[in-house]
């Protein structure tokens, strides 16, 4: 239901029953009943409810129930299939995409969807003033969109790109009545009007969002969509702590939450197993990664001896033990370590020593005897003191063990807490030393480009830490117009491997299996999809 990119998300969600190892085979119950309502958590509140200017993973989980795409990727095969579009042709030179729209899609104001709203939803990302630098590496290829009559659209691409297709299926349809005037547009963040499932009933800031059954979404009558999105009624509800969102879960005041390892191990005895149920599930959803950032706009971190003796304080080691039951992978670059592009280079190990030797190779000393590393830098002594900024309170005992590991080598690190939206803006601002974030799963195959190239940098980019490797741009741009998998794997490989070498991030962990919690009252054809929980396929045991 939405573009498959990366979404900026809390570390908790990150590094986050029973145990489902044949999410394979599971599909739909396409008899399952309509009616009833699931409370559905979020763990932090989206910092805008815009479909194009919300960069966030809460905005994207909405967007999934709330607005439409021309088609989707399947939970169960990957494989593309028709929602807004019945169906696409694509040209055999690949430059051109003629899309065939559905007649009785309407939009939540009772407005038809048509080829005119489809064009200007990419126009709208390509409008400055929505600040969507994060979407436009995808969408730069194209060239023209003709509306050829009411329900058919065509686009062309000046070259070849591996995620052409990919990108228009999966771009937010919005309608031009309503986002067209871009001064209103960009002032719209509390409210929406998609054509998705489901409609927004209400919106109370910091507490809630209620979405209701839109009564003339398509999809209830067609074979591909028969079985999914059966609700009548979904709460949305924002809890920040883990220890409330468990309480609440308990009660039944939640009916689907999703979990990280603490949540999971504390998830034990009743009412777990009997009212609510803690899950624990493998399946082949794209895997999120959680980090430690470097800002690059600080003299101290452009220097690559100082941000790799950074990581080898970090005890990641210990951390996986002690506070996720040995659940982790430790994450070594940008991709899954165990996925397909993993290149073949290993953790960073925690080793102080290695720290000290590379910190001292970079002219850190401490000059003043105060415990404190300093270095002059452009004629100034400046003292190795640092803040760490991160937006989930529960996440703090991570940065606690780091702090104190680095105080030991010189380092003086401050801890700071922010909010969500207060975290996003100073990321967005560069107005940070060093955050710890999270990036959302993406595609099966990922496009770098949004997160690592130079020219992503900018406001509006998902590059946050104004990093640049002419390497990186140069391996980016080569894997972007490769057509051939292979070929594109091993460019990707190799990409990522520089990435690992140059240490723009800390790599903290990859997930080894998912975790959620859900009420009895959600009734499931299986456990996990293939690619995802499958909550979308969920029904109520009571309407």
């Amino acid at each position: 239901m939405l573009l498959k990119r990366f979404v900026l998300t809390t570390l908790a969600t990150v590094i986050a029953g029973s145990l489902s190892l044949a999410a394979a085979a599971a599909g739909p119950n396409k008899e399952a009943p309509q009616g009833g309502i699931m409370n559905y958590n979020f763990d932090a509140e989206p910092e805008s409810l815009h479909p194009i200017m919300g960069g966030d993973l809460y905005n994207a989980y909405l967007r999934e129930l709330a607005f439409d795409t021309m088609c989707t990727n399947s939970d169960q095969t990957w494989e593309l299939k028709p929602r807004l579009a019945e169906k696409w042709d694509v040209s055999k030179d690949g430059l051109t995409f003629t899309f065939f729209l559905r007649k009785d899609a309407y939009f939540h104001n009772g407005e038809n969807v048509t080829a005119d709203d489809v064009k200007f939803s990419l126009d709208a990302v390509r409008e400055p003033k929505h600040q969507a630098l994060n979407l436009i590496p995808y969408f730069e290829k194209f060239t023209k969109a003709e509306v050829v009559d009411k329900y058919t659209i065509k686009f062309t691409a000046s070259e070849p790109y591996f995620q052409n297709l990919t990108t228009l299926c999966t771009m937010t349809i919005l309608p031009k009545s309503v986002y067209g005037n871009i001064e209103k547009s960009v002032k719209m963040q509390k409210d929406i009007v998609g054509s998705g499932p489901y409609k927004m009933e209400k919106y109370d800031k910091g507490q809630s969002i209620i979405l209701k059954k839109f009564d003339k979404w398509y999809g209830d009558k067609t074979a591909d969509w028969k079985g999914y999105f059966n609700f009548a009624q979904i709460n949305i509800r924002f809890t920040r702590e883990e220890n409330i969102m468990l309480e609440r879960l308990k009660k039944g005041e939640l009916d689907f939450a999703r979990m990280g390892v603490e949540s999971f191990k504390k998830a034990t005895g009743a009412p777990f197993g009997t009212k609510v149920f803690a899950n624990k599930v493998e399946n082949s959803e794209p895997k999120s990664y959680g980090f430690i950032g470097f800002n690059f706009k600080r003299d101290i971190f452009k220097d690559k001896d100082v941000r790799t003796a950074f990581a080898h304080l970090v005890n990641r080691e210990l951390m996986n033990t002690k506070f996720f039951n040995g659940w982790n992978y430790l994450a070594t670059s940008p991709t899954y370590v165990k996925g397909d592009f993993a290149p073949s280079n290993k953790p960073i190990e925690f080793n102080p020593k290695k720290a000290q030797e590379l910190l001292k190779k970079a002219g850190w000393g401490d000059s003043d005897k105060n415990g404190i590393l300093d270095k002059m830098i452009n004629g100034k002594k400046v003292d190795f003191k640092v803040s760490l900024i991160y937006a989930n309170k529960d996440s703090e005992k991570y940065w606690t063990i780091v702090k104190e590991d680095a105080k030991k080598a010189g380092i003086d690190l401050e801890l700071r807490f922010l909010e969500w939206n207060s975290f996003v803006k100073n990321i967005d601002d560069k107005n940070f030393d060093m955050m710890a974030m999270g990036w959302g799963g993406g595609d099966v195959e990922d496009d770098p480009k949004q997160i690592w190239h130079s020219t992503s940098a900018g406001k509006g980019g998902s590059n946050y830490i104004s990093y640049e490797n002419k390497e990186v741009d140069k391996l980016i741009d080569q894997a972007r117009g490769e057509l051939d998998k292979e070929k594109r794997k091993q460019t990707f490989k190799k990409l990522y491997g520089v990435i690992a070498d140059d240490v723009p991030y800390v790599f903290m962990f990859n997930k080894k299996f998912e975790f959620y919690g859900n009420s009895a009252k959600m009734k499931k054809s299986a456990e996990t999809f293939k690619y995802n929980f499958g909550y979308r396929a969920w029904w109520a045991a009571e309407k």
